[in-house]
């Protein structure tokens, strides 16, 4: 069964997470928690975001982040990839480094935003690690306090969601949030506020409460796909494209078939939630292959309006093709 299709809102802040696979401490190797730091300041450079709360545990990492254009979709994969690519390059290993895709929620209020930057920079606290959570080094709270350089953490940038006068006054404010919530001792993503909320553990925003949401590659959200699997969505690709899969899983480099294999990952990873490398198989492709092509139809879907509506109106006709055609 295919995943649901996540949205996103342009702009907004979200708390992200993601958990190292088979829950190995990989980040306690103070090398390898300060190569993560240096990606995601990479990533926040490349991509403008504001990271406005971050904890590097020894397994997870939680994040809270504002984006700008670039779609969090691209900034998380270039962040896992790069630092998986690093670790497994420094130790010569194989495989997977996360356990799963990131999840990810929008923060849709200022008490939530509150909360959240407060949660996240108390994990190491509800971890028994540290009894202060000033004293844990893979984190943003010590450096809202002032108390050492911020490396990630937007400082003037946090303290405006907690205070509108003084610097000395927001801190205040912000360590009774922290007290507030370490009194709450939420211990798990389903217990908290902004999270108990979803549908489902893969939905980011709603489209009923989130009205500039849109799918990754910018399309409407007011008519979801029927959930497909993966067969039913390249032969319905073949017969709405006009496009052979034995073209597209050919060598061809030709304009047209460059242009049907990008769509058709977009829409069957984008639309219909199928795992890249799933694609790439049965396009007879690599992974990274079908990657670029995500990337490709993302950045021109944003930046050209027309190929915005011509894959949407691709995506509808996928979706309302008759089954006995």
């Amino acid at each position: 069964m295919p995943r649901k299709a996540r949205l996103f809102v342009p702009g907004a802040i979200y708390h992200v997470y993601c958990r190292v696979a088979r829950g190995e401490f990989v980040f306690d190797d103070p090398y390898e928690a300060a190569e993560f730091v240096q990606v995601v300041r990479l990533v926040s450079d490349l991509d403008g975001w504001s990271v406005l709360a971050w904890c590097l545990m020894g397994n997870h990492y939680h994040l809270v982040t504002q984006t700008a254009s670039v779609p969090l979709w691209r900034s998380m994969a270039r962040l896992q990839r790069r630092v998986a690519r690093g670790y497994n390059r420094r130790h010569r290993l194989y495989g997977r480094l996360w356990q799963s895709r990131y999840k990810a929620r929008v923060i849709d209020s200022q008490e939530y935003f509150r909360q959240v930057v407060a949660y996240v920079h108390l994990n190491p606290v509800c971890a028994g690690v540290v009894s202060d959570p000033a004293a844990y080094p893979h984190s943003g709270h010590a450096a809202i306090l002032g108390r050492c350089r911020a490396v990630l953490v937007d400082v003037q940038r946090v303290l405006r969601g907690f205070g509108d006068g003084s610097i000395t006054s927001a801190r205040d404010e912000y360590l009774a949030w922290v007290r507030t919530v370490a009194e709450a001792k939420w211990s798990g993503l389903e217990e908290l506020p902004w999270w108990a909320g979803a549908s489902h553990g893969d939905e980011i925003a709603s489209a009923q409460k989130h009205s500039r949401a849109t799918t990754f590659d910018g399309g409407p959200t007011e008519e979801g796909p029927p959930l497909l699997e993966l067969d039913d969505v390249l032969r319905r690709f073949e017969q709405v494209s006009g496009c052979r899969l034995e073209e597209l899983a050919s060598r061809g480099r030709s304009p047209r078939v460059a242009r049907a294999r990008a769509d058709l990952a977009s829409i069957a990873v984008g639309a219909y939630g199928h795992r890249v490398r799933d694609v790439a198989k049965a396009l007879n492709k690599n992974a990274g292959s079908v990657s670029r092509w995500l990337t490709q139809v993302a950045g021109e879907a944003r930046d050209d309006p027309k190929i915005c509506r011509e894959l949407a109106a691709l995506t509808k006709a996928i979706a309302t093709l008759d089954p006995t055609m």
